[in-house]
């Protein structure tokens, strides 16, 4: 009669995987990993070849500034990174001033945008375009309408005109807030034509 120790022993061995048969398994692993190298490494080297052959040298000239006829002491980009020249001038505030025909062409721009473009956002009730468009147009709008204000031979009556102008333009924000289109085609309408107001009376 078979002792529980050598039962024991009988089902340990029945059950145990030959060694041969690990070591088989292990080196078929490693061949087909080595395989899988080899063929990323041929495609590595392939795809490197025909990368240089479809490479094509350019060649550059280097031209020295004085032979093209530049003038690096007087170059919008470097101007504009010059820390010894005045900030307003580095942005070209000072030069929109100066420019009185260019303030007044900017201006009508602005016009244009809030008269068309505007009106068709609200009609679509594209609120938050109508609201970012009517913001984009109002920082130069304010700048080039101070410009023409100091040019002008009335500025006590062109700030007044100026003033009721954003004043529509308050209540057109706002009814842009509240998404109600009816009065903010209505305040658009009057703060277009406070602006047209303001343009005759600078010239």
């Amino acid at each position: 009669m078979a002792t529980a120790a050598s039962m024991r022993k009988l089902t340990t061995t029945k059950f145990r995987a030959p060694r041969s048969a690990c070591i088989v398994r292990a080196t078929n692993q490693q061949e087909a990993s080595s395989t899988r190298r080899q063929m990323l490494g041929l495609a590595g080297v392939s795809a490197l070849v025909i990368g240089t052959q479809k490479a094509q040298a350019v060649d550059i000239e280097l031209k020295r500034w004085e032979k093209v006829g530049l003038d690096y002491q007087n170059n919008d980009r470097d101007s504009a990174m010059d820390i010894d020249i005045p900030q307003n001038e580095r942005e070209g505030f000072t030069q929109a001033r100066e420019a009185k025909d260019f303030t007044k062409a900017r201006l009508m721009e602005s016009k244009s945008r809030i008269e068309n473009d505007l009106v068709q956002y609200i009609n679509a009730n594209r609120w938050e375009t109508s609201r970012a468009e009517l913001r984009r147009q109002l920082g130069n709008l304010s700048l080039d309408m101070n410009t023409l204000i100091a040019a002008s031979s009335d500025k006590k009556g062109s700030a007044a005109l100026k003033k009721e102008f954003f004043t529509e333009i308050d209540s057109l924000d706002f009814s842009l807030r509240k998404k109600n289109e009816e009065k903010a085609l209505k305040y658009q309408a009057s703060a277009v034509s406070k602006l047209n107001d303001f343009i005759s009376k600078v010239g």
